[in-house]
Parts: structure tokens; sequence; C-alpha cells
């Protein structure tokens, strides 16, 4: 296993090209270790279930989640153990994570494949927010970000930000709960979802405001 080393977080940004008129969101960056073990177990995994031996990532879409945590650091002391996951290495990460406050915080570079949704991980950006649902529903959960103004303002301003630099279409904005009927969907070993995170209802509202941007 892994080592699951804590680096703290450094008031750097990580640049990303943006057009249009939306502010940009600093983003900060707080790497875990991601360590030539982490990479070739990553490369293994992309081989059983993509069929496509590689660790490297060229995303064309983003996949919305929540945490189901109350604060940022236990999700990125989560994602840094490296532990299996299903039963298999690599652990799971994402590769950013938006606080409640707004701020942003770079996990894993955008250009490493993460384990966060699985059909779809040689595809897309994994963004966590954190939100726990407290006994309440995936809706309700997602509702309390899309109310939370700092979160929600940064969040998409993050998703602005990426679509710029990677040329994602908002149509290829999803959430976690999406992902099995996504037309893009493929696991060689018969793997689904059974996460019920931004549902798509209250994707099609960060859709339309993505497009109001």
């Amino acid at each position: 296993m892994q080592s699951a080393s804590r680096a703290s977080a450094r008031a750097t940004t990580t640049p990303t090209r943006s057009s249009g008129s939306a502010a940009r969101v600093p983003v900060v960056a707080a790497y875990i270790p991601f360590s030539t073990q982490r990479k070739a177990e990553t490369a293994s995994y992309a081989k059983r279930h993509y069929g496509v031996a590689s660790w490297h990532l060229r995303p064309s879409m983003v996949v919305l989640h929540f945490t189901e945590t109350t604060t940022m650091s236990s999700a990125r002391n989560t994602f840094a153990q490296d532990v299996p996951n299903t039963g298999e290495l690599p652990g799971t990460c994402a590769h950013f994570i938006v606080d409640q406050d707004g701020r942003v915080y770079a996990i894993v570079p955008v250009t490493v494949l993460c384990r966060h949704t699985i059909g779809l991980n040689d595809k897309a950006i994994g963004i966590e927010m954190v939100q726990s649902t407290s006994g309440n529903s995936a809706h309700w959960a997602d509702q309390q970000i899309l109310a939370r103004r700092a979160q929600i303002t940064s969040v998409l301003r993050l998703v602005h930000q990426l679509q710029a630099q990677w040329g994602i279409p908002t149509s290829r904005v999803i959430g976690h709960a999406m992902a099995n009927d996504d037309p893009a969907f493929h696991d060689l070993r018969g793997w689904h979802n059974d996460h019920s995170d931004w549902q798509a209802a209250d994707v099609m509202e960060v859709r339309r405001r993505l497009a109001a941007m």
C-alpha cells in the first residue's frame, strides 16, 4: 500500500486558459502523492477496464460529484491513501475539490487519469464538491450546493475554464448518477456505477448557468 503522506496545500494557482467575460477562479495546488507506483497501478487499471495501458488523460468531459464529507481535508486524505476500491488499485481520486467557502483545490493534474467514475475515467475530469447528504437524498445535497453562492460560483467558473482549455461542450458536463447512461460509457469488466450524486435535473441547472456565462 502506498504511503498516505499529506502534503500541505500551497498558496499557488494552476494556470488555466479561459474565454468570455467570466471571472477566473483561483486554484490552490493541494496535490496528493502520485508516485511511479500509483501511475503503474493506474495504467494497469486502464488496461483492464478500457483496453489501453496508460495513466495519461486527455479530457473530453467533466463529471460532477459531491464528497459525502463535511470537510475538504477528509476527502483529500481519502484520495491520498491509495487503498484498494472494489478490490482493485489504484485508490479513488478526483482532479479538483471545491470547498463550501468557494476555495478550489487541485488534487491531481487534469492530464492524469483518476478513478472517480466507472466507465468514463479515461475521458473525464472529476470535480468533487464538499457536501454530505446528512441522511437526506442526493437531490437535497445537490440543491444545497446550488444554493450556496460561494461554492457554486467557483464550480461554474472552474468548469467554464476547463471547457475553454479543453474544448469541452456544456453537453459533456454530467453528474456521476448519469454516467451509466452516457453514450461514451464503456467498461471491459462490465462494471457499473451505483452513485446517486448529481442527479440529471440538477445537472441541467448547472448547464443552464454555464450557458449564461
